[in-house]
């Protein structure tokens, strides 16, 4: 069977846009680069002054405070 040259994305298993990929690290720099012209341009908001800020704030003083209610057990016992 004669070579062909590089593998394909396909045949080596990977997403066509993987960052593994040429093509997916172009896609991902398109990407950022549209983000941070959409938020110089006030399209988009910072994570802080986002609706989701107060809910991932929250969740994440929860997993705090079951972390440290589990180590409080865990030295009490």
């Amino acid at each position: 069977m004669a070579q062909r040259g590089t593998p394909t994305p396909g045949e080596l298993g990977l997403p066509e846009h993987s960052a593994l990929t040429i093509e997916g690290r172009v896609e991902r720099a398109a990407l950022v680069g549209t983000h941070l012209a959409r938020r110089r341009r006030g399209a988009e908001e910072r994570l802080r002054k986002s609706p989701w800020a107060m809910g991932l704030g929250l969740i994440l003083g929860v997993l705090a405070l079951v972390i440290a209610v589990s180590i409080g057990f865990y030295l009490a016992g």
